[in-house]
């Protein structure tokens, strides 16, 4: 199947695509902005989400952060924080000057909330600036028109972190392993992307909750035309393995049938988002 491909990382008020796309699953409440979960596009017949390479592909990320956990000045590891982890080991890297930045979920597990940014000198580069202090990036490219923009989030109570990064026709999908952003790869070696509405495998990617509201599971959302001014939304879990760096298309769930082109739930399948995560850093332009 074509990777899922999502549009813009939209500011949804509710959050695999197939083979190469990504997709979750979870509750069955597609209204809920926290819960949105992204349609399933993949590369094969299957439901699962696909990568697209061709719209979106990521050079090797680059890390300016030695080490995942930091320590104190004995030497010991610090305590970890509410997320599980220690965080990222400050590096004293930084943004580029004017980047566009946001506050994020939490990537380096730790606790605390980080901020993903975009830059576009010299090249078009995603980047993450934990609260610890510690900063990473990887660049990109993309045929697409639209700046870009990014989201990040902890997955399930414990991770993997990812982040999306939305070029307006298809979501890249990062995991931040080992304080770096590492391209997810699908089942055929390629970059796992959600589809926007673009190839038709999906329209939108959202993390489902589970028992509370930080257990999320992503998952790619589709909201098809079936005619008469009707539409159906299915949802395809993404199953993410070895910390986020592998990704496959897991069930797919039917949200809904006959529902009209204004249903919240048809609105929620064309955005970009995950849990509280609706909003993200914009490209400069």
């Amino acid at each position: 199947m074509t990777a899922p491909r999502c549009s813009r990382l939209l500011t949804a008020s509710s959050l695999l695509a197939v083979a190469t796309l990504l997709a979750g699953c979870g509750s069955d409440d597609a209204t809920e902005p926290a819960a949105a979960s992204p349609s399933a596009s993949s590369t094969s017949a299957s439901t699962s989400p696909t990568s697209s390479a061709s719209s979106t592909s990521a050079a090797s990320p680059t890390s300016s952060a030695p080490s995942s956990s930091s320590s104190t000045a004995d030497g010991t590891p610090d305590a970890p924080g509410a997320g599980g982890g220690t965080g990222c080991a400050p590096n004293g890297a930084e943004a580029p000057a004017g980047a566009g930045t946001a506050v994020t979920g939490d990537v380096d597990l730790d606790g605390e909330a980080d901020t993903v940014w975009l830059a576009d000198t010299p090249d078009r580069t995603l980047g993450i600036t934990t609260a610890s202090g510690a900063t990473f990036s990887t660049t990109f490219t993309s045929a697409a028109p639209q700046a870009a923009s990014s989201l990040g989030q902890k997955l399930q109570p414990a991770g993997p972190a990812i982040v999306l990064l939305n070029t307006g026709r298809s979501v890249a999908l990062y995991a931040v392993v080992d304080c770096a952003l590492v391209p997810t790869q699908n089942a055929e070696g390629e970059q796992y992307t959600f589809d926007l509405g673009f190839t038709g495998y999906g329209t939108g990617v959202g993390c489902v909750a589970g028992g509370d509201e930080e257990d999320l599971q992503l998952a790619g959302l589709d909201a098809e035309d079936t005619g008469g001014g009707t539409f159906r939304v299915t949802r395809t879990a993404v199953e993410l393995s070895d910390s986020g760096r592998r990704a496959a298309n897991g069930a797919t769930t039917v949200v809904a049938e006959g529902l009209a082109a204004d249903d919240p739930r048809v609105e929620n399948a064309r955005t970009v988002g995950c849990g509280n995560q609706a909003e993200g850093a914009d490209e400069p332009q």
